[in-house]
C-alpha cells in the first residue's frame, strides 16, 4: 500500500510517501480502505517522538479515518456491518475483554490503542481495525465532514457530558482556535451553554457562536470572568496544559475542571490544595473517547443539523506541509486530508 509515514523522528521534512506491506486482518479485524483523514496535534507530537511511548519504525500516522470495509479476518462475524460498507472508525479501542471494555468503556482501558499512535493509521491507503471499533455514520454527512470528526469532536463532546453542562451554564474553552477549541465552543454553544474562549483568533470563534472570546492574559481572563459571571465559570476545560491554573482560577465553587490533551508543555504544576476542596472543584481528567461518546455526538450533531468547521481540504500527499502550517500555528480548526492517490 501507498502510505505518508516516516522512518526517523523529526521535523515534517520526515514525512514522505512510502510503499508498505498491505495489512493482513486477523480473527475479529477487518482492513479499511482509507477515503480521508484529517490533521491533529497529536499527530505532530507521535512525529518527534512521543515521550515513554516507543513507536516502531517506519511509522503511519492519522487517529481519524473513515473508508470502506475492503477484507475481513478469518472467522470475523461482521454484525451488520458488510464489506464495501462505508465505515467511520473510532479514535481508541481497547482489549475487548477487561472489565472497562465490557461494559463500555474502551476508553479506559489499560491496553488501549489509537491508530497513528500505537498503530498505523489513516495516512495509510488501508488501515487494520477491530470490528468493534466500527461506526456506521449517518446520511447527514460527507466523507470529508466525517473524517474531521473521531478525535477532536470525540473527545471535546466527551469532555461537555462527563462534566454535565447543561442550558445556561459558562463555559471556558482554553485553546479555542485550534480542532479542540472550535469543536468545544460549536458543541457547549448547541447544548445552550455561554462560551468564553481564550484565544487570538476570535474572528472565526464569534462565528462559531463564543459568547466572549479574550486573550491568554491571565488577569484579563480573570477580568472578564468575574464581569459576566456571579461566582466564576461552571465548567472549564483545559486542552492545553500550561493553562490548568487559569482554568481553576476561574471556576466558580462546586464547578468542574476537565482537563486533556497536554501534548506539547510541561504536566506538573503546583495546586493550592486547600482552595481546592474548600471550593469544592472538581477536577475530571479525560482522554479520547468511547464509542458509545461518538455514536452519540453523531446522533446529536445530525439531529441540531450540525458540520464540523473545516478549514481546509487537501491531499493526503501535502501532509508535510500541514504538519509545518500546525506546528507554525497556521491551523485553525480542523483540515481534511483526502487519499488522492490516483489523481
Amino acid at each position: 500500500m501507498r502510505a505518508v509515514g516516516f522512518e526517523v523522528h523529526g521535523d515534517p521534512e520526515v514525512l514522505k510517501v512510502m510503499e508498505l506491506p498491505n495489512p493482513t486482518p486477523g480473527p475479529g479485524e477487518v482492513v479499511v480502505r482509507v477515503l480521508a483523514t484529517s490533521l491533529n496535534r497529536i499527530d505532530a507530537i507521535v512525529r518527534r517522538g512521543y515521550p515513554g511511548i516507543p513507536v516502531k519504525l517506519p511509522h503511519v500516522l492519522g487517529a481519524d479515518i473513515v473508508g470502506v470495509i475492503e477484507r475481513v479476518g478469518p472467522g470475523t462475524d461482521l454484525g451488520d456491518f458488510g464489506v464495501g460498507d462505508l465505515v467511520l472508525v473510532n479514535n481508541v479501542w481497547g482489549c475487548g475483554t477487561c472489565r472497562f471494555c465490557r461494559v463500555g468503556l474502551e476508553d479506559h482501558c489499560p491496553s488501549w490503542t489509537m491508530p497513528g499512535f500505537h498503530v498505523w493509521g489513516g495516512y495509510g491507503e488501508l488501515v487494520r481495525v477491530p470490528v468493534r471499533a466500527l461506526v456506521h455514520p449517518p446520511k447527514a454527512f460527507g466523507v470529508n465532514e466525517l473524517a474531521a470528526l473521531p478525535l477532536a469532536y470525540g473527545v471535546s463532546w466527551k469532555a461537555l457530558r462527563v462534566s454535565n453542562v447543561n442550558p445556561g451554564d459558562w463555559v471556558l474553552v482554553l485553546g479555542g482556535s485550534g480542532s479542540i477549541g472550535t469543536a468545544l465552543t460549536m458543541l457547549a454553544k448547541a447544548l445552550g451553554a455561554r462560551v468564553i474562549a481564550v484565544s487570538s483568533r476570535g474572528d472565526v470563534l464569534r462565528r462559531l457562536g463564543a459568547d466572549v472570546v479574550v486573550g491568554y492574559g491571565r488577569d484579563e481572563l480573570l477580568g472578564v470572568v468575574r464581569e459576566r459571571t456571579e461566582y466564576g465559570v461552571d465548567v472549564a476545560i483545559d486542552a492545553l496544559g500550561w493553562t490548568l491554573p487559569m482554568a481553576m482560577d476561574a471556576v466558580r465553587p462546586g464547578g468542574a475542571v476537565v482537563t486533556f490533551g497536554v501534548l506539547g508543555s510541561d504536566p506538573t504544576f503546583t495546586i493550592d490544595v486547600r482552595r481546592f476542596y474548600l471550593r469544592h472543584t472538581r477536577l475530571i481528567g479525560i482522554h479520547n473517547s468511547a464509542k458509545s461518546y461518538l455514536v452519540e455526538l453523531l446522533n446529536f450533531m445530525s439531529t441540531k443539523g450540525l458540520k464540523p468547521y473545516i478549514s481546509g481540504i487537501y491531499s493526503i500527499r501535502d501532509a508535510p506541509k500541514l504538519h509545518s502550517m500546525m506546528e507554525s500555528r497556521g491551523v485553525v480548526g480542523k483540515v481534511v486530508m483526502i487519499h488522492d492517490w490516483e489523481d
